[in-house]
């Protein structure tokens, strides 16, 4: 699936391409920062999925949308924006946009908008006919569900990669639980004592499993710092692993 990525701010741009590169059959052909040249990247590179921000010097990225649309360009498209004025909304969900996401958001939450798109994807590659099923399992599907089941403590156990030690998953795991609230990797390597590379590997693992959830913070000055907590929606913590 081709991908266009439409924001003016450099560090935003690059993040949104490392949340892309994260997941699989993604592949961004072309970036943009102004309207214009994302006009040009649809004409040479008709994209599947648009990754557009509102605030754009120049043209609002709405414009963009009705462009789209004239165009009749099969792309879909997630609003990724601070925007959250209710004509906004209502402009995005008239031209049709598959998903609304406001600055800043967690990958879990980025994640769960791309794979709806790519299951829509995958029912129209499928052949001519559709059924009920097929298309219960785009509109309907439960983003949620199994949540909980995923980060239970039997099944990260089980999960467990070969590469990670249970020893310092269990010490990883209750410096998180006394942290009690939203913590860097930084943060972490000091309390567990290791090194920032290894302990980056273990949050990973518990994102990945739905355990830990990550967020954006954004500074005037410098690169955006990547925060993470426990997911909300989790009954228990996996203790004991």
């Amino acid at each position: 699936m081709k991908v266009l990525i439409v924001e003016d701010d450099p560090m935003v741009a690059e993040l949104n391409q490392q949340f892309i590169e994260r997941m699989d059959n993604l592949d961004v052909v072309c970036k943009a920062d102004t309207v214009k040249k994302a006009q040009d990247c649809l004409q040479k590179w008709t994209p599947d999925l648009v990754l557009l921000d509102v605030y754009l010097p120049g043209k609002s990225g709405l414009t963009l949308l009705s462009h789209i649309q004239e165009h009749q360009y099969h792309a879909s498209v997630i609003l990724i924006t601070a925007a959250k004025d209710i004509q906004t909304v209502k402009e995005a969900v008239f031209y049709g946009v598959a998903d609304y996401l406001i600055k800043p958001f967690t990958f879990e939450r980025f994640k769960l908008a791309v794979e709806k798109i790519q299951r829509l994807a995958t029912v129209m590659e499928e052949g001519n006919g559709i059924n009920q099923a097929a298309i219960d399992h785009y509109f309907n599907k439960d983003e949620h569900t199994g949540m909980e089941k995923k980060g239970s403590p039997e099944n990260l156990s089980k999960n467990l990669s070969k590469n990670l030690s249970k020893l310092t998953m269990t010490t990883i795991l209750k410096s998180i639980q006394e942290l009690d609230g939203q913590f860097s990797v930084e943060t972490l390597a000091r309390e567990v004592d290791l090194s920032r590379i290894t302990v980056k590997k273990y949050i990973q693992f518990l994102v990945d499993d739905g355990f830990l959830i990550e967020s954006i913070e954004y500074h005037k000055v410098g690169r955006p710092l990547m925060l993470y907590q426990v997911n909300p929606n989790l009954k228990e913590p996996p203790f004991p692993l």
